[in-house]
């Protein structure tokens, strides 16, 4: 694939901003209703959310806890600036998640001793039970919205997603912790 143009996409787009023409003019860009990527993303992404709800429903659980719980999961203990970044929100929407989630025993804050500003978070044994229950609901749901895509065409997807992510890794000058 050609590299796209952002200079002739923009003076396109000022002229011909909707979906099909769009798309018919700039198909590297546009899907056939005049979606880009980041709107695709965005979709799909809301979706495993909707679904990913209903299985946390049951612990009374909000979807958005979740990914502080995976990512402690996976990562272990992490400031609490990092676990911010890495779940991707602003480190003061992180306070009340992690008040709820300390509350509830699944998590638990400790105090830097060198930087008495700073947290360290980290799961509880309950948090860690709650991830290893339901991480094969969530699976079993990833796996499933899989269905009819063969392995050459994931390993084409998993290709082109981690290119873009390159891409905007170094648009944004490396500031951005990812996972």
């Amino acid at each position: 694939m050609s590299k796209s143009n952002p200079s002739a996409a923009r003076a396109t787009l000022d002229r011909e901003p909707s979906g099909e023409a769009a798309a018919k003019l700039l198909p590297e860009l546009f899907d056939e209703r005049g979606r880009t990527v980041p709107w695709m993303a965005r979709t799909v992404h809301r979706l495993y959310d909707a679904q990913g709800q209903k299985i946390l429903d049951k612990e009374n659980l909000a979807i958005s806890y979740w990914y502080y719980l995976r990512v402690l999961a996976e990562r272990g203990e992490l400031n609490q600036l990092e676990l911010s970044k890495r779940v991707g929100i602003a480190s003061t929407t992180a306070v009340p998640a992690l008040d709820n989630l300390e509350k509830r025993g699944l998590v638990q804050r400790i105090r830097d001793p060198k930087d008495r500003r700073k947290y360290y978070v980290s799961l509880r044994e309950e948090g860690r039970r709650l991830v290893d229950d339901i991480l094969p609901e969530f699976t079993d749901i990833h796996s499933a919205s899989l269905d009819g895509i063969s392995a050459r065409d994931m390993r084409v997807f998993w290709k082109v997603a981690h290119q873009i992510e390159q891409n905007l890794i170094q648009m944004s000058k490396d500031d951005a912790a990812l996972d």
